[in-house]
């Protein structure tokens, strides 16, 4: 629809609260199609209070002032305020008349600008990906869990104040305004995702560390962890915001040792030679399948108890740890063993100290010849 008001941005307004027709400067302003402008929701143009505030006033529910501010979005998604004048238009419902006018004429005092300076300047220049995720179409949390989670991906939403971190863990081109981009090309609607959103749901709309696979800018997928939270207003999800961060290469490490764990254990449990882990206080941290079947005890017999209980030789934990760092003997120590039917028999025990900032030991045990248990038991005892 043309206008004569040159650079006034006007758009119209039904009773029901929906557009009707904006003005062609508008539209070249915020970038909008005149095509199916029926179907754009009034937080298309107007940030979420403003667009309540508008939606009333042509509803009847509310009486507009003489002149009030109203915050627009506009093209890149930056808010602007303006000056805003109500003029009613017959069958058609309203007018909404907007001009820029400055901070002062608005009544923004210096100490607000100044306060919201800063909160973007924070949030542009923190290190951690910060996004917003505003809902066009308000989302109603007295649906049912699954209603609300199809929501959250199907009404129209946008990105709004993400930082250039979150642009750079994105892959963003550079030049690029990641707040520009659909919601959906980043956070996709899988199962995995919805799961997600269904854990918000069910933890009130706070949520922490929640796993997510997103999509970058090229399509590649990234496995990341967000911290979400939600601003609702009246029963109606407004926006979701929060932080992510790339867990890809931490999940990768930790799979990385989980299956080097699982090997190692497969490893153990076919080592015919029984292997004890030992902690620096002489308690059994950890037995192989050999350890139970050469002394007759089952794991729970062995793991968390002192290791003197199965040693006959006296000072048994100390000699061991002593062993560990002995280099002349190789770490070898000779002790006799208290099997579960009470029978003692010597074994060779090689210690070896566990790297990392807890004492640990490995002990590995292998029979020695029976002709030479007696002695070994003789002086165990004396």
């Amino acid at each position: 629809m043309r206008t004569a008001f040159g650079t006034l941005l006007i758009d119209w307004i039904d009773r029901e609260g929906r557009l009707t027709a904006v003005s062609d400067y508008e539209l070249r302003l915020l970038g909008i199609e005149a095509d199916g402008i029926r179907t754009v929701p009034l937080e298309r143009i107007y940030a979420s209070e403003s667009a309540r505030l508008i939606r009333a006033i042509a509803t009847g529910e509310e009486t507009a002032v003489e002149a009030f501010t109203v915050w627009i979005n506009a093209h890149a998604y930056s808010e602007v305020p303006m000056l805003a004048t109500i003029v009613p238009d017959g069958e058609r419902g309203i007018a909404v008349v907007k001009q820029v006018l400055s901070s002062t004429v608005l009544g923004i005092g210096p100490e607000l600008i100044e306060r919201v300076e800063i909160l973007s300047q924070m949030i542009g220049a923190a290190t951690e990906a910060c996004w917003c995720i505003e809902f066009l179409e308000p989302v109603d949390i007295s649906l049912a869990e699954e209603e609300i989670v199809d929501r959250v991906f199907s009404n129209e939403s946008r990105w709004r104040a993400c930082n250039e971190a979150m642009a750079r863990l994105y892959r963003v081109p550079e030049g690029l305004d990641f707040n520009t981009q659909p919601v959906a090309r980043y956070f996709p609607d899988t199962d995995i995702n919805r799961q997600m959103i269904r854990e918000l749901v069910r933890s009130n709309y706070r949520l922490d560390q929640a796993a997510a696979v997103d999509r970058r800018h090229d399509g590649s997928e990234m496995m990341v962890e967000n911290d979400f939270r939600a601003a609702i207003k009246d029963g109606l999800l407004i926006r979701l915001w929060g932080t992510t961060r790339d867990i890809g290469p931490y999940t990768r490490r930790v799979q990385q040792l989980s299956d080097r764990a699982d090997t190692m254990r497969d490893i153990l449990s076919a080592t015919p030679d029984p292997i004890l882990v030992m902690s620096e206080e002489g308690v059994v941290l950890a037995a192989n399948p050999a350890a139970e079947i050469a002394w007759g005890r089952r794991a729970e017999q062995i793991l968390g108890r002192p290791l003197q209980q199965f040693v006959e030789t006296r000072g048994a934990p100390e000699k061991l740890k002593h062993a560990a760092l002995d280099d002349e003997d190789g770490g070898e120590l000779d002790l006799v063993v208290i099997a579960a039917d009470d029978s003692r028999d010597s074994w060779r025990f090689r210690s070896a100290p566990i790297a990392g900032e807890i004492s640990r030991y490995v002990l590995t045990a292998r029979r020695k010849a029976r002709r030479r248990t007696r002695r070994l038991v003789e002086e165990a005892v004396s």
